[in-house]
């Protein structure tokens, strides 16, 4: 899937490679897992880039055009002919997430 390379050992991980363990701090009251990804070849902790998560902001008036329209039945995107933009941000949305995910360490853990 990914082609990426551990932060320490240059090796190629991906995400089926990766495995979990206990994270050593508390969560915060935001988070819902207490298991960290670990890279398989160095046992370090890794995560996905911060760069990739901006890029699902785009995705935003897609889903939100959908919310609607199930719970009122009118979509916000059909009312001034614009579900070509809302497939475009969603499409580059998608896109990006997964051009600029990437792998970095994990610190303090």
């Amino acid at each position: 899937m990914m082609r990426k390379q551990c932060p320490w050992c240059s090796e190629a991980i991906g995400l089926n490679q990766l495995g979990r363990r206990p994270a050593l701090p508390k969560p915060k009251w935001f988070q819902f897992s207490r298991n960290v990804l670990v890279c398989p070849y160095c046992a370090g902790a890794v995560k996905l880039g911060g760069q990739s998560k901006w890029f699902l902001l785009l995705l935003l008036p897609s889903f939100i055009s959908l919310l609607s329209e199930l719970i009122t039945g009118h979509a916000l995107l059909d009312s001034e002919n614009l579900r070509w933009v809302g497939w475009a941000l969603f499409a580059a949305g998608f896109s990006g997430a997964y051009l600029f995910g990437q792998f970095e360490k994990v610190e303090n853990l």
